[in-house]
This record gives structure tokens, sequence and C-alpha cells, in this order.
């Protein structure tokens, strides 16, 4: 075994384990609200972001795209280990037939930025 191949099979063992599971937790991965009347909202579904890392995760934005959908939080600028917060995201059709849109979350981890596809239909 040379020089180089031990090195890289001693590095692997030194790994440390935040570097291997970097992400936040966000459930649901998609939102779908269904039918809701035009000009109508419809009650928030929840977004729930968990840290489970063993660092804190620095939240700089979470917003909602599509002209339909609005978003809200009471999450903080840092999110402990450990911890949660909550998205509310609620559907208000302007017009008829399907309607889509995302909550962007952009926080420090490795995964960064997240996206959660939010669908509905305006009747």
């Amino acid at each position: 075994m040379t020089v180089r191949q031990f090195a890289l099979r001693t590095s692997l063992l030194f790994i440390p384990y935040s570097a291997l599971a970097a992400s936040l937790t966000i459930t649901p991965a998609k939102v779908e609200f269904g039918v809701q009347a035009v000009n109508s909202e419809s009650p928030a579904a929840t977004i729930t972001l968990s840290n489970d890392l063993g660092q804190s995760v620095q939240l700089s934005e979470i917003i909602a795209s599509g002209i339909d959908f609005v978003a809200s939080n009471d999450c903080k600028t840092e999110l402990a280990p450990g911890a949660r917060c909550s998205i509310q995201v609620r559907f208000k059709p302007l017009i008829q037939g399907d309607r889509t849109g995302i909550v962007e979350i952009v926080a420090s981890d490795s995964e960064n930025p997240h996206f959660v596809p939010l669908t509905g239909k305006g009747q």
C-alpha cells in the first residue's frame, strides 16, 4: 500500500458526523392545497423546519413565490441544534385553474437553498 492509499483510507475514518448529515429536516416535502374558490383564502398549511444537526443553522430568507401563495413564519435568524420552527402557507387563487408556487428557504446548511413545491387549483 502506498502512502497516498493509506492516507485516503485513514482520512475517511475521521470525517466528522456534522459533515455527513448537514441538512435541515423539512416536513412535509410538498404542500397540495386542493381546490379553492377564486379570491378566497385557504386555511394555513404548516411546514416544519427541524435542526437535527449538531450545530446552529442560520436562516436568511423564507419566502413564497407565486402570486397565489403567501407565507409567514415564526423562525428566528438562527435555528439551534434540536430546535424547530414553523412556516404557515396560505393559498388564495386569483384565477381558475392549476396554480403552482414554491417556498424557498435559504439557510447555512449544506443542502441550501431548500424548495417546497406548492400546488392548488382555483375554481
